[in-house]
């Protein structure tokens, strides 16, 4: 099942990301600003939600755990291969979220940022809801989700390795969406460009260390 998500043709790859990035640009223009303001309206602050929109959190310790036990010689052998990819996973997912935000540089939902003359620019507060290229600063950070890419990103890797714990994985995946969306935390088109960018980081970990495994 998985591996229709990383496909090895051109073609393959167009078609996918084409994909994701249609239903992005349909979130962007058609759903965002109205969902923000149903979930705005709904006041949603339970503790479990705060909870699940922390899970990049627990799939970050768990792959640093995974990393630091291949210190051992008896788990190196059995997890190189995930170590590996976990830690290029992280870097490019890293890498991709900071030129992201940077590149793109979308207001927030909500505003819940102090900045010195006030809050930062948000649809609910304000009615702005755009993207500022190359702005610089905390309130143009909204697009893609931090969260969304770091759990779909390593989630994706841990899946690939383990799929005898697929549904966890999957629980991750919707765990994020659901407290980010919830909380009004992000809008959704954040979300699933997030995700994709998440899928990509892990794809490009794949790729290289397929590349540098034939090098070797």
């Amino acid at each position: 099942m998985l591996k229709h998500l990383f496909p090895r043709s051109p073609k393959g790859t167009l078609l996918l990301y084409g994909l994701l990035l249609t239903l992005v640009l349909i979130s962007v223009h058609f759903i965002d600003r109205q969902l923000a303001d149903m979930m705005h309206a709904q006041q949603l602050s339970h503790p479990s939600l705060k909870l699940l929109s922390k899970t990049p959190l627990l799939l970050e310790f768990l792959a640093g755990l995974t990393i630091f036990a291949c210190i051992s010689e008896r788990f190196r052998a059995r997890f190189q291969a995930l170590a590996i990819e976990l830690a290029l996973t992280l870097i490019f997912a890293f890498s991709i979220r900071w030129v992201a935000k940077w590149s793109f540089g979308r207001t927030w939902p909500e505003s819940w940022i102090a900045l010195g003359d006030g809050h930062n620019p948000s649809w609910v507060a304000d009615r702005i809801e755009a993207f500022h290229p190359f702005a610089q600063g905390l309130a143009y950070d909204s697009f893609p989700s931090g969260h969304a890419l770091l759990t779909f990103a390593l989630a994706f890797t841990f899946w690939r390795h383990t799929p005898k714990f697929m549904p966890l994985w999957l629980a991750c995946m919707i765990a994020v969406i659901t407290g980010q969306l919830s909380l009004n935390y992000h809008y959704l088109g954040d979300l699933l460009a997030g995700a994709s960018f998440g899928l990509l980081a892990s794809q490009l970990a794949l790729s290289l260390h397929s590349w540098l495994k034939k090098r070797m």
